[in-house]
């Protein structure tokens, strides 16, 4: 009589089957929030560097301009209160002023150490004038830009530099990004030697996307600082 045979069929019991369903579920979870962690810091990081970018684009044209410019044509108002900047139609606009006030602000340049938000100055060799400026947004007032224009013979009309109309739109251009926000553009000045000033132009930015918690051990805000020198001679 032959003997019969049983196949015996080994296999994983549940216990071991959750047990293993654990560990790769802990191994997933740890591997994806550390992806997640390096893809955050890795945007972070290119904000931030987009923000130093920028900012250092602003200073350094200002630098070269101001040290090109006669120290007698240039020029520091305040008028951070009184004008805005509408980013859809590309232009400055007047808070309530019209344009005698406007005109009258203007007539009252800046005294030495008094901040201001926009410089107006003319390069050795240009008849057109160069003005920068900072100003919150009109749909956003937390956001702020800095803007750079031209116009020709502001010897008595500094308020036409930034004409709230379409005709000076098309000379206005936007220095800072839409990712990135100015907190603040910050300008003043002291009288140096044989009539020239040395300017200090300070900008506070920061990136408009941040992924980290406001607890990160990382700083949101970058801060640049420039001095610079007119270089008039005196002969």
């Amino acid at each position: 009589m032959k003997e019969k045979i049983v196949k015996k069929y080994e296999g994983f019991s549940l216990v071991e089957m959750l047990i293993t369903i654990v560990i790769l579920g802990v191994v997933m979870l740890i591997s994806a929030t550390t992806l997640t962690t390096l893809i955050k810091v890795s945007t972070v990081s290119s904000n931030k560097t987009a923000v130093r970018n920028e900012t250092e684009f602003v200073l350094e044209m200002v630098r070269r301009t101001i040290r090109n410019s006669n120290p007698s044509d240039v020029y520091l108002f305040s008028t951070y209160d009184n004008r805005s900047f509408d980013p859809v139609n590309n232009e400055i606009v007047s808070d309530g002023f019209d344009s005698d006030q406007m005109r009258e602000l203007y007539q009252n340049t800046l005294e030495e150490n008094e901040v201001g938000n926009e410089i107006h100055f003319r390069p050795y060799g240009f008849t057109s004038w160069v003005c920068v400026g900072y100003f919150k947004s009109t749909s956003n007032p937390e956001f702020g830009y800095i803007l750079k224009t031209s116009a020709q013979n502001l010897w008595d009309e500094h308020e036409s530099c930034f004409q709230d109309t379409s005709d000076y739109s098309k000379y206005t251009i936007v220095l800072n990004s839409e990712a990135v926000d100015i907190d603040s553009f910050n300008i003043s000045y002291i009288k140096s030697v044989d009539g020239n000033y040395v300017f200090k132009f300070d900008i506070s930015a920061q990136p408009v996307n941040w992924y980290l918690t406001d607890g990160a051990p990382v700083n949101r805000e970058v801060f640049r600082r420039a001095v610079v020198t007119t270089g008039g001679l005196i002969w």
